[in-house]
């Protein structure tokens, strides 16, 4: 195999078909899951060695699950004053949610974004042992 070859060969995409997140895939230190069905409802992204997420990151996540309705309120709430006055905070939902190290969930954080149904503005809210702490947004 020729210098090119090897530079330019395809990496192969490791899978997980995890417990917790569904069928996962691995890249750049970060496990992703995409939804396919409307039930799935939004992204996850967990930073997690190629092993995979940790028991504690499973754990931090269900809990988070359990509890989103909630988040997404304080999320909300937390924006109104910051988002632009065109942005009906009341019609954005979950996007995604990434999970950090087993140290970040520890501490509680994670990160919210939330989005219309168009998804042009992705708006992101992180937390901190529940509590939102820090807004910004891609567009």
């Amino acid at each position: 195999m020729g210098l090119f070859s090897k530079l330019f060969k395809k990496k192969s995409v490791v899978e997980l078909r995890d417990p917790v997140f569904g069928l996962i895939t691995y890249n750049n230190g970060i496990w992703t899951f995409l939804p396919t069905k409307p039930e799935d409802a939004f992204m996850i992204g967990v930073d997690a060695s190629e092993a995979g997420p940790t028991a504690q990151q499973r754990a931090f996540f269900c809990q988070l699950r359990s509890e989103l309705a909630e988040y997404e309120r304080r999320a909300r709430d937390y924006m109104a004053s910051r988002v632009e006055p065109s942005v009906i905070v009341s019609k954005l939902s979950t996007y995604a949610v990434q999970i950090d190290d087993d140290d970040a969930t520890h501490r509680g954080e994670f990160t919210l974004e939330m989005s219309d149904d168009d998804a042009f503005i992705v708006h992101r809210v992180s937390f901190r042992a529940g509590q939102p702490i820090d807004y910004g947004f891609d567009d």
